[in-house]
């Protein structure tokens, strides 16, 4: 149909770039054969049940909270498990439309997001990808590349540096309680783990201890805090959960060399 005859109301794809969108719930018979392959990548996180992927001599199989990756140009074969059904989101996307630097030159990845905050995360951005994509309003494109974007930083990122997924949940709960009171015990009720055996993974993964982790990142949001807004070094102690300023002024000293309030007024200086 040329571009004229689409409803005035209707957003087509911007050139070059292509994406489509969707949310499947398939049986057994779904399959996708491509002997040629495709001119654009896939990728699929499944939410429940079973598929697999064939590309040329690799064979995977997708189960819930995996995230498969499949590069332009490979001949592959896909579909659902045989006696089983596959939940999946799926975005077919040109390599125009991401840049490269997040891809891997693997020909098919899969990964598996163990972690259920990273699960959240990456359903979360599809659900808006598709959203945005079905909806196309105004910027629809340009929502889509982000919620993308986003989920490929997340591959990326557990490509490159795999954690423990109770390490990833403990360092997800240590951010979103930086100005509470925590304790190894209650962090390792919420994984599962004996105490020890947290802290002794935690350090494993990381090279640091938890309340180490937990001290460096409230210590670097009060820099963040004192070079980029008016709190004085009380003021961004207390907000990231130090109760005695004397503690963290000393801690802060350990970190970047010098008291919170030299700290401060060095960075009002070079600004």
């Amino acid at each position: 149909m040329p571009k004229h005859d689409f409803p005035t109301d209707y957003e087509i794809y911007p050139e070059p770039g292509v994406l489509i969108a969707g949310h499947f719930l398939v049986k057994d018979t779904y399959q996708a054969v491509r002997p040629k392959g495709m001119s654009d990548w896939l990728i699929t996180f499944t939410l429940d049940g079973e598929g697999f992927f064939i590309a040329e001599n690799d064979q995977i199989t997708c189960r819930k909270g995996d995230i498969t990756l499949l590069k332009p140009g490979v001949s592959h074969h896909y579909g659902t498990s045989k006696g089983k059904e596959w939940h999946f989101l799926w975005a077919h996307f040109s390599p125009d439309l991401i840049e490269a630097k997040y891809l891997s030159d693997q020909k098919l990845i899969n990964l598996s997001f163990e972690n259920e905050y990273a699960r959240t995360r990456i359903n979360n951005a599809f659900d808006r990808l598709i959203q945005d994509y079905r909806e196309r309003h105004k910027y629809w494109y340009e929502l889509c590349q982000n919620s993308l974007k986003e989920i490929l930083l997340l591959v990326a990122q557990r490509h490159t540096h795999s954690l423990d997924p109770r390490v990833e949940e403990i360092l997800h709960l240590l951010s979103k309680r930086m100005n509470q009171v925590i304790t190894i015990d209650d962090l390792a009720k919420e994984v599962g783990l004996s105490p020890s055996r947290l802290s002794h993974l935690f350090k494993e993964n990381t090279g640091k201890s938890i309340m180490e982790t937990f001290i460096q990142m409230r210590l670097n949001q009060a820099a963040l805090l004192l070079k980029y807004t008016d709190r004085n070094a009380t003021e961004a102690a207390a907000e990231v959960g130090f109760e005695n300023y004397n503690h963290f002024a000393v801690q802060f000293r350990k970190r970047f060399g010098m008291s919170p309030r030299i700290y401060k007024n060095c960075k009002q200086e070079t600004d």
